[in-house]
């Protein structure tokens, strides 16, 4: 009997947490020439658990770092800058788009082709990560 006990409670530890990860669709990069050092990248995002969830950072092999961006006007001039994290409302989305939020993918490590999915993690707040796949586009 405490042989099945123990291995129940083994078990039950090996079974995945279940990560409070947020859903990502249709996402992108923007394909550019290779002379141009940066990509800027874009997603649906939806919060659908019960709690905010904050991207602290991203990172891909393909790319030297990516940054959140939000384009934003002053004065009839148009600017972007980093934001840092991003925080995502439960229960809400926001789509990163452009004229808006959007990442900036610094430095691509290759040649970028259209079709191909670059893989690039999500670390959150609470070291949590989530791995997507965003594929470059025209």
């Amino acid at each position: 009997m405490i042989k099945q006990t123990l291995l129940l409670v083994l078990l039950i530890c090996a079974l995945p947490v279940s990560a409070e990860n947020l859903q990502i669709t249709d996402a992108w990069i923007k394909n550019l020439p290779a002379v141009v050092p940066v990509r800027a990248g874009y997603m649906k995002i939806s919060n659908t658990q019960s709690q905010d969830i904050t991207i602290l950072s991203l990172d891909s092999k393909l790319f030297e770092g990516i940054h959140i961006h939000q384009t934003f006007e002053v004065d009839g001039v148009t600017s972007m800058r980093a934001i840092g994290d991003l925080t995502i409302r439960a229960g809400e989305s926001l789509e990163l788009a452009p004229g808006g939020f959007h990442l900036m993918m610094m430095s691509p490590l290759e040649e970028l082709s259209p079709g191909q999915k670059v893989v690039v993690t999500l670390h959150y707040q609470g070291q949590k990560t989530q791995t997507i796949e965003m594929v470059v586009r025209k």
